[in-house]
């Protein structure tokens, strides 16, 4: 069927339109919920591509993430800070950090090697156990990749509208349409690279990884960061929501939570995705695998879903408590926690079937948490690092 060149003005409108109205929630949900930082200082010199700068005051700032690995702990957060400590918390150093860019995710991949994910598609890379960082990936590797994937779709569907059937040659070329404007795009940012934020890196072992973030960006090595390759394409996710979190379940079942109630799941190891029917249309900032077997995701509002069979049907998890989780760790016990906004915790011994609330004193925004050596919780957010002890009661 013949498109016409007013049919094809909409269509773009329509794109530009749908590309602002993404860029505007993006910047919303960046600065209400991960605290996004924005800064200029010179035209020519970025500050957030200078190294980070050590401060005293780094352990109370914005820090956005957490994790453990024996006795080393590290946090992650704005302006490039990464800090590790190796007596539960009690002290802190500055490790040494390229960029100064906000960080959005930490996580270690084996006994020396962590990964850190950060603002402008940057991926840094420790083999010191976090001690020392050097930058893995940039956003102009991404720019790369996404022109080099949009290439690839561009020419593929430029075959198949060549060889195709009048009643298919309408949708082809919508989709061509949509390729192009994905190339355009992606060739525009190869000069000075993407500015869409990573959000969370994870490692199912030393050399298998995934990152992902904003604009439904997924990228994955196999050789341990390497080499990296983009898979967005792979992904029923069509109008580019954002991904916030990744997991994988105890069957070896990979989940992605994101932006409107986005969840995408792969059963191979991410070469194939799909997107079971969704139980919410709010964003999911986690997700979580339980040590039965079971799956979480939670987000905006206090929203908890919980699925036992690997993604096919949710079921509500009822807190009675409506405050925005943005974080959570299923602990070596299988004890699984939440945080989030207003000084949220909650709790559950049973696999994330039930919780129950901690009181904690002030209303702060955590975002992430973990699991010191001697058992404490410690949490980071918006006041850096607090801890919560065995003197803390459930409500």
């Amino acid at each position: 069927m013949f498109v016409s060149s007013t049919q094809r003005e909409r269509r773009r409108a329509e794109l530009a339109r749908r590309k602002w109205r993404i860029a505007l929630q993006l910047g919303v949900a960046l600065f209400a919920i991960v605290g996004f930082i924005a800064s200029s200082l010179g035209e020519t010199i970025r500050f957030q591509m200078l190294p980070a700068l050590q401060t005293e005051s780094a352990s109370a700032a914005l820090l956005l993430d957490a994790a453990t690995d024996g006795q080393r702990i590290l946090v992650a957060g704005e302006q490039g800070h990464i800090l590790y400590s190796d007596n539960s918390g009690s002290s802190w150093t500055h490790a040494q950090v390229p960029v100064s860019l906000a960080l959005t995710a930490v996580t270690f991949s084996s006994a020396n090697n962590a990964w850190v994910a950060a603002h402008d598609g940057v991926l840094l890379r420790s083999t010191d156990h976090g001690q020392s960082w050097q930058t893995n990936l940039t956003g102009v590797d991404i720019a790369r990749l996404s022109a080099d994937a949009a290439q690839e779709k561009v020419d593929r569907l430029e075959a198949e509208i060549s060889q195709a059937e009048p009643d298919a040659l309408e949708n082809l070329e919508w989709a061509l349409d949509d390729a192009l404007f994905a190339l355009e795009d992606a060739s525009a940012a190869l000069d000075e690279g993407v500015t869409m934020p990573l959000l969370d890196v994870w490692f199912e072992n030393e050399r298998i990884g995934y990152a992902l973030g904003a604009y439904g960006i997924l990228l994955q090595t196999g050789d341990a960061g390497s080499t990296w390759h983009l898979i967005s394409d792979r992904l029923d996710n069509p109008d580019n929501y954002h991904l916030y979190a990744i997991t994988r379940s105890v069957s070896g079942t990979l989940v992605v939570a994101g932006e409107a109630g986005t969840i995408l799941r792969s059963r191979d190891h991410g070469e194939t995705w799909d997107r079971p029917a969704s139980p919410y249309q709010g964003s999911f900032f986690g997700t979580l695998a339980a040590h039965d077997g079971g799956l979480l995701v939670f987000g905006l509002r206090g929203n908890v879903f919980r699925s036992t069979d690997d993604g096919d049907t949710w079921s509500a998890v009822i807190t009675n408590d409506q405050r925005t989780l943005l974080g959570g760790m299923t602990g070596d016990d299988g004890a699984i926690i939440l945080v989030g906004s207003a000084g949220a915790v909650l709790t559950s011994s049973d696999h994330g079937t039930t919780f129950e609330k901690v009181s904690t004193s002030g209303n702060s925004v955590y975002s992430s948490v973990t699991e010191t050596n001697d058992g404490k919780l410690l949490l980071v957010g918006f006041g850096g690092v607090s801890m919560i002890d065995e003197g803390d009661q459930h409500e």
